[in-house]
């Protein structure tokens, strides 16, 4: 009857956090429309004089909603013992994000600051994170073993990709439009080190708090960043390109398959499900 009751109490602190996602997340994105579709200069980036002082507001009020997600996630208690069962949001999501992410890698340019080691580990661990993804979307229509090491794939991507991102736009001008997208880069990267825990079982006590939180902070960015940025350029003609198409796709396809994952994972069917015959094997994912 008590545990009845904990799960009962969880689940209610867990629809709060949800509820506050679902308003957070237009919430940032409407904010970011009207930022990038009133305040700033199509040409440089940069805010126009006159609207400074709201842009900054706006940009401050995006990264509120988003930290005030984060910390709610903090405070939840549900803790499923298990990843979640494919589906096919998260199948057809997973290789999206694979697409997107080799499309991203063909199609980009750095500045000069960024070596070409760097170049050449953020090729290698793309292609390493696109083949991953596209092997755990078939994975959800094709049942096949892949071996719970390779879920960091995406994590190592994403550690290259700060690192070539941060060191070219450091020897260029701090647009609002790398500041969000950096921080993007930086939660997914959080989102993914949580991914690679659970499918190796490490710090299955405290890894379910930090996976939610870096998850639905991950989402907001990703969905703040790209989403504004496909309807100006739709309304405008691409007027508006200081992040390319490629990145603002892989941005959004990243937010799906996170979404899908996390509302998977936390769901209640996951929570109440019985792995008892997976747990018996050797785990793969």
């Amino acid at each position: 009857m008590f545990l009845f009751g904990l799960e009962t109490y969880n689940y209610m602190k867990y629809k709060k956090i949800v509820l506050f996602f679902c308003i957070a997340l237009p919430l940032c994105t409407l904010m970011r429309f009207l930022q990038l579709a009133f305040t700033v200069d199509t040409e440089t980036g940069f805010f126009k004089p006159e609207y400074k002082t709201v842009g900054y507001y706006l940009l401050a009020f995006i990264l509120a909603f988003c930290a005030v997600t984060v910390i709610l996630c903090f405070t939840g208690h549900r803790n499923p013992e298990h990843p979640p069962k494919k589906n096919i949001f998260i199948s057809l999501s997973a290789i999206l994000f694979a697409f997107t992410i080799g499309t991203e890698l063909l199609s980009e340019s750095f500045s000069g600051a960024v070596r070409a080691w760097q170049s050449a580990l953020l090729t290698v661990t793309g292609v390493a994170a696109t083949l991953f993804l596209l092997a755990y979307g078939a994975n959800g229509f094709v049942r096949f073993k892949i071996p719970p090491v390779f879920s960091v794939a995406p994590a190592a991507y994403f550690i290259m990709r700060i690192i070539c991102d941060f060191t070219s736009v450091s020897s260029l001008a701090l647009i609002t439009d790398n500041i969000l997208l950096l921080a993007a880069y930086c939660f997914n990267l959080l989102f993914f080190i949580c991914f690679g825990k659970l499918y190796n079982k490490i710090d299955t006590e405290y890894n379910f708090r930090r996976m939610l939180a870096t998850g639905m902070g991950s989402v907001i960015l990703c969905f703040t960043q790209s989403v504004p940025h496909f309807i100006i350029n739709a309304v405008t003609g691409n007027g508006y390109c200081h992040t390319s198409l490629a990145c603002n796709a892989s941005l959004f396809a990243g937010g799906l398959f996170i979404a899908a994952f996390i509302f998977s994972h936390f769901s209640y069917k996951n929570s109440a499900v019985s792995h008892s015959r997976e747990s018996e094997e050797e785990y793969y994912i």
